[in-house]
């Protein structure tokens, strides 16, 4: 019997196929610095945060995809030096492989182990933290609590890049998933509670496909001309209108 071989097309399209995935990781990755500095938390700002009187308010962090809290250290650090007391978690595993609703109850159960069941915090994720958080707001009662929500690059109404991933995660983030029908039924929670929110998008964004992606029907969309996908959290007109709007919940 003859060994079979790939046609010679199934095999460019292999190529084609990882060169997408590898172009698009490069892409989703937040631009951290190259300091080993920059790469830990800054428990100094945490530690004035809590001392200048339990600062303005609290606010968890939600990372992205192949993320950690290490991406977030422009934007926390923005968050924290107005006076807010930040908690920053690590979901795993960081490409969502096992699916959304676990990192939901990971969120929940640290949020829970910092401050409680009952304190009252606002929420600001990137890309896929924000589909992470919708879940636990909406389905593991900590809408209840929540002062605000603000989306940065979420596929809100999914991405057509997740189909160049593997994995129950990037599943449900692929348009017209169940995932995103189910989390569209219970949208109206915002509404019910008087949730302030919003949605952070780049038009340049071509993780987002289609561009669209990120608007919100339940939130205000703020556009921003950032290069790429990551580059939003660098944005320091987003930071300002974020702070403007965590002001406002105080």
């Amino acid at each position: 019997m003859k060994n079979l071989q790939p046609a010679p097309s199934q095999g460019r399209l292999s190529r084609v196929r990882v060169a997408a995935i590898i172009f698009l990781f490069s892409l989703s990755l937040p631009m951290t610095s190259c300091s080993i500095k920059s790469s830990r938390p800054d428990q100094g700002h945490k530690i004035a945060a809590k001392a200048s009187q339990i600062s303005k308010g609290r606010v968890v962090l939600v990372h992205g995809i192949f993320d950690t809290r290490i991406g977030f250290h422009p934007l926390r650090k923005a968050i924290v030096s107005a006076g807010y007391e930040c908690l920053v978690p690590s979901l795993k595993p960081v490409d969502g492989r096992k699916g959304l609703e676990p990192m939901a109850r990971q969120l929940r159960d640290v949020i829970e182990a910092e401050w409680g069941k009952d304190d009252e915090f606002a929420i600001v994720a990137f890309s896929m933290g924000g589909l992470v958080s919708r879940y636990y707001l909406q389905e593991l009662g900590g809408a209840e609590r929540c002062q605000g929500l603000y989306t940065i690059a979420t596929p809100h109404n999914g991405t057509y890049t997740a189909y160049l991933y593997p994995g129950e995660g990037t599943r449900q983030m692929r348009p017209e998933s169940q995932f995103l029908t189910d989390l569209k039924k219970g949208g109206h929670i915002y509404k019910d509670l008087k949730i302030p929110t919003a949605s952070y998008r780049s038009p340049l964004d071509v993780v987002m496909l289609p561009l669209e992606s990120p608007k919100w029907q339940h939130g205000e969309n703020v556009r921003f001309w950032s290069p790429i996908h990551p580059a939003l959290l660098w944005e320091k007109k987003l930071h300002r209108d974020l702070l403007r709007r965590l002001g406002a919940n105080g």
